[in-house]
């Protein structure tokens, strides 16, 4: 089976961006999982943020979804204050906000990157 999905990493001082590309299968998405695990330990940061930008491209089925939620968790588990997500269309949106809404987690989804970094810029700020 070949990897179909692709994420890119790079740290901005202690917020993790995220670069997603593509549409995911079950090989591409814990390909990314791992590399996510890798770049977040050999940082060490204590607290960060994560940002990640989806294409208008990246979907998976149930069980690829089941991954995206274990890597958000993980990342909140591992000193993630956290995590918006830029949505490239409604379908992503839709199915980000049903995850928060059933986990009540600190994940906020954006149509717009500038507004997902303000957030972000806004916590960082906080006393």
């Amino acid at each position: 089976m070949h990897i179909h999905g692709f994420v890119e990493y790079t740290w901005q001082d202690d917020i993790l961006c995220l670069n997603v590309s593509g549409p995911f299968n079950m090989k591409g998405v814990t390909e990314a999982f791992e590399q996510l695990k890798t770049t977040v330990n050999s940082a060490q940061h204590e607290q960060w943020y994560r940002i990640e930008e989806l294409d208008p491209e990246t979907l998976g089925c149930l069980e690829v979804m089941k991954v995206i939620r274990d890597s958000y968790l993980w990342s909140l588990e591992h000193g993630c204050l956290f995590i918006a997500v830029v949505c490239s269309h409604s379908v992503q949106m839709n199915l980000l906000e049903s995850f928060i809404e059933r986990t009540n987690l600190p994940i906020k989804g954006f149509f717009c990157a500038k507004a997902a970094r303000l957030a972000i810029e806004a916590l960082r700020n906080k006393p």
